[in-house]
């Protein structure tokens, strides 16, 4: 169970530090631009890059806080054994639903590598970014089985 929730802090934390380094290259982009009238080149294309890793590698660290978005505006009327029945219910069909992403994702990053689709203006091959997208439905895949273990350990009825 450790090493199930072991990676996507991980990769919450790899995300955290991604987004300091856009804040910093995107600081330094604008300084440089105001002060000396060279900006960085390519600062757009590598923040939109950068933001793949910020999202999706924080898909499964944001799970494993519990802080997606859940509406239970019918389930919370229902009595506490059904809410963990229906929770677990609704969590597995997630689960399967996020890995067939994974499985898509891995399939797309290995088409663009094969295609060998860059970025347009500075020329970086696209398909690192993908697998950090498919590495982030991983972790957020992880997130979510070690969820529904723990469901199950505790019980569903009590």
């Amino acid at each position: 169970m450790r090493i199930i929730s072991a990676i996507p802090k991980i990769t919450g934390f790899v995300s955290m530090g991604v987004l300091v380094l856009m804040m910093l290259l995107t600081v330094a982009d604008v300084f440089l631009r105001a002060v000396l009238n060279k900006p960085i080149i390519g600062t757009t294309e590598i923040t939109e890059q950068m933001m793949v890793a910020v999202v999706f590698l924080g898909l499964g660290w944001c799970a494993i806080q519990g802080r997606h978005i859940k509406v239970d505006l019918f389930v919370s009327h229902y009595s506490p054994s059904s809410q963990k029945i229906i929770d677990f219910i609704i969590n597995f069909i997630a689960l399967l639903l996020v890995a067939i992403i994974c499985w898509r994702t891995f399939k797309t990053t290995i088409m663009v590598k094969q295609l060998g689709i860059t970025c347009s203006y500075i020329g970086v091959p696209k398909f690192p970014f993908y697998a950090i997208a498919t590495v982030g439905w991983i972790s957020l895949l992880l997130a979510m089985l070690g969820h529904l273990i723990k469901s199950l350990k505790d019980g569903l009825i009590k």
